[in-house]
């Protein structure tokens, strides 16, 4: 991209493959084109990018995340008659441990509980959805004592897909993926049983699993807690096949942690080469947490999956 020529910004990697901190990101102002194109050429290099004690507002946040392509929102769940914090604020995703009055989530809201658990499980967000999310950008506005918990982990599937042997990439290379967020919410709450569904029948989304990132031209992994089966083949040969790929890209060396330090950071993430998830901790019922992500729709060639744009659905909520 053009952007990447400009450096008005400092990045310095931090992981072993993916992660990497910006500086010079000012958003007192409105983020000027070429800064947020150099923004987004850093962010498909490294996968992750994190800014620390930043002035971004929910505000700012939407206004450089639409620089980038459309928004996701939850207006249908707004319609649907759910209350959210945020209505004022449809593109936000409100992925704090508040509910809508902002007190704490408790064990006695099993469906908002539900939804926290299914985070904590490995996914690419939107993968549930007939078009995909591509950028998620997600800022910290309270967050609950040090050691508590609480961090984002992410995982590197470009790398974790060149480091398979030829022979697999070979045997992967024409599987779909059949994805739903309620297979999420299963794996995630097996006591619940209001996800014990037939997953055969229920909407899925039709993802293949081995892809190209469209803007550097790496192999990458697509894959996740919402890919319940593979396209043709037996349920149970989808799912082994799905956990051994798991197993694989999950491996400790793979994996970039941002640990959130105070108020203001931010951090970005490609959806389309690394995957995420929000990590356990005892601040649960005891701290706020309040974060606020908003995610584009991915533009990539790939961003429909194997679905049909004219008849898909989208889900929506995380």
């Amino acid at each position: 991209m053009p952007g990447a020529l400009i450096k008005k910004l400092t990045i310095t990697p931090l992981g072993n493959f993916i992660g990497a901190q910006v500086e010079g990101l000012d958003f007192s102002e409105p983020i000027p084109d070429d800064v947020a194109a150099e923004l987004r050429a850093a962010l498909h290099e490294h996968g992750v990018l994190v800014a620390r004690a930043t002035n971004v507002t929910d505000e700012t946040m939407i206004a450089l995340g639409k620089k980038w392509g459309p928004l996701d929102n939850v207006l249908a769940h707004i319609k649907a008659g759910r209350r959210m914090r945020f209505e004022h604020l449809p593109e936000i995703f409100d992925v704090s441990n508040l509910d809508p009055d902002g007190n704490i989530i408790t064990k006695d809201d099993p469906v908002r509980t539900s939804s926290k658990r299914g985070n904590t499980l490995w996914h690419a967000d939107g993968a549930y959805n007939p078009r995909r999310s591509g950028i998620s950008i997600i800022r910290a506005v309270e967050l609950p004592p040090k050691g508590t918990g609480g961090q984002t982990e992410f995982l590197d599937s470009r790398t974790a897909y060149e480091d398979l042997p030829d022979s697999k990439k070979e045997k992967i290379k024409s599987y779909v993926g059949m994805n739903t967020l309620l297979w999420n919410r299963r794996l995630a709450n097996p006591d619940m049983p209001e996800f014990d569904l037939d997953f055969t029948k229920v909407p899925l989304s039709k993802h293949p699993i081995a892809q190209i990132h469209e803007p550097t031209g790496r192999g990458n992994l697509y894959i996740g807690s919402y890919n319940h089966h593979i396209e043709g083949l037996s349920i149970e040969e989808g799912r082994r096949i799905t956990d051994e790929l798991l197993e694989h890209v999950t491996q400790e060396k793979y994996k970039f942690t941002v640990h959130w330090e105070q108020a203001g950071d931010i951090a970005f993430w490609d959806n389309t080469a690394v995957l995420h998830r929000a990590a356990v901790g005892e601040y649960g019922e005891k701290y706020r947490r309040d974060m606020r992500r908003i995610s584009t729709f991915d533009d990539s060639k790939w961003a429909w999956g194997a679905n049909d744009p004219a008849t898909a659905k989208q889900v929506g909520l995380t």
